[in-house]
């Protein structure tokens, strides 16, 4: 069966050391913009084995143009994390205010407590409006002096594909607009974008016409793992849609794709390279496609329930940083996503509790596509538990649907208050 239908099968342990030795491994944009999220050991030890293998690796133009358009945008991300600290305090500078003036006179809170006091928080402000002051000047110089950007030129140096003439561009975008009608992937689930909606078809295409010049094995890395690329059972990924396979037989290429923590997790013991389960950790949750997709609706979900509350992606060379931060009006909630394709056990979230160390939080929601066991579960409750912080934990089947999830938000928003059941405040 194995040769009758080999689009279902993942490669063999000879045919991936295969590929590693004399395939051609792509990577994707958000391959080459994951450095960016991750921390110094994750990050030495990703570019350590790909390193490795740099003769192997290709990049399509059209990945590479993705990383400069996006890489701006991903070094800032920075900002986000001020934009998440800066709200609690000026609200809690309020909060502070009004209270004091119902304790005026009071024999213990005195108006030089007070004022010792109210000085703390907005030196605290101040702080943080001083980190995030001149942060164009500080982009200006991170986009000058890169040292993610400085591996990759050593990595991928005659590494890249020549740049299609705005013909080829052209009739491969009107040949896109077909396949996206006929729903044939990738690239078919981004025709609503109103930017580079025809980028995934591009990176194929161009993909294609190499293996048909040079054919032979391929490894696509790629963290997006939206259903135009993967296959997908109850919000798992279980590997390519076999329209890719088929379509790069047809042009003379064995095809297989994988996720970039997966990738180097195997790859690691075919190049004697370390990769530790940290690292891992810290690289799968550089994953995007059906997070994202599903953070962005339930940022318009939640945006609508509850009004009044402002989001950021937060991102951390101090720790692990939540998917999303919610400032709302009863407190500032994390939002985690986790994609396993197994079962989440207690030692895949002992992270939390630093991670719930790193930022400022009163609630903290975690959401899986799979299964959590009890101990998990317990991590996290406990893990927040110890910091004040009142946690919940969803799963949920149908990445489809966020509605399970703003369910859950909205029951976590009355636990921060110390209600029982849902306030009828909010709207949903």
């Amino acid at each position: 069966m194995r040769t009758e239908f080999s689009e279902y099968y993942s490669p063999t342990d000879e045919e991936y050391r295969a590929i590693l030795t004399s395939g051609t491994i792509v990577l994707d944009a958000n391959v080459l913009l994951a450095p960016y999220k991750l921390g110094a050991d994750a990050r030495r030890q990703t570019f350590s084995i790909l390193e490795s293998l740099r003769e192997r690796i290709w990049i399509p133009y059209q990945a590479g143009w993705e990383f400069f358009e996006n890489r701006p945008n991903v070094i800032a991300g920075e900002d986000k994390v001020y934009q998440g600290l800066l709200k609690p305090l000026t609200d809690a500078i309020t909060k502070l205010d009004n209270h004091f003036d119902t304790l005026r006179g009071h024999p213990v809170v005195t108006d030089e407590e007070r004022v010792r006091i109210m000085r703390h928080v907005e030196d605290a402000v101040s702080s943080v409006q001083r980190l995030s002051g001149g942060r164009d000047g500080r982009l200006e110089d991170a986009l000058q002096v890169d040292p993610v950007l400085q591996q990759w030129e050593v990595i991928l140096a005659g590494r890249l594909g020549g740049q299609p003439s705005d013909e080829t561009v052209a009739d491969r975008e009107k040949l896109a607009e077909k396949r996206y009608a006929s729903k044939i992937p990738p690239g078919h689930l981004d025709s609503e974008k109103e930017s580079n909606k025809y980028g995934d078809a591009l990176l194929w295409l161009d993909l294609l016409e190499k293996v048909r010049a040079n054919p032979g094995p391929v490894l696509m890395i790629t963290n997006d793992v939206k259903e135009d690329w993967y296959r997908r059972q109850s919000g798992r990924t279980i590997g390519p849609r076999v329209e890719l396979v088929r379509e790069m037989a047809n042009v003379g290429g064995k095809y297989y794709q994988q996720r970039l923590a997966a990738f180097l997790q195997r790859a690691a013991q075919i190049v004697d390279k370390r990769v530790s389960a940290e690292s891992l950790e810290a690289i799968s949750r550089t994953s995007e496609g059906v997070g994202q997709t599903l953070l962005n609706r339930l940022v318009h979900e939640i945006g609508i329930a509850v009004p009044g509350v402002t989001f950021s992606q937060p991102i951390s060379d101090s720790g692990p940083s939540p998917d999303l931060l919610v400032n709302t009006p009863v407190g500032v909630v994390g939002v985690e996503f986790k994609n396993y394709s197994r079962k989440i056990t207690g030692r895949d979230l002992e992270y939390v509790e630093h991670m719930l160390a790193s930022h400022v939080m009163d609630g903290f929601l975690l959401v899986s596509s799979g299964e959590v066991s009890p101990m998990a579960a317990r991590t996290v409750v406990q893990a927040a538990g110890r910091k004040r912080i009142a946690a919940r934990v969803v799963e949920v089947n149908d990445f489809h649907s966020p509605h399970a999830i703003t369910q859950s938000f909205l029951e976590l928003l009355d636990q921060i208050r110390g209600h029982g059941t849902i306030n009828k405040n909010w709207q949903y």
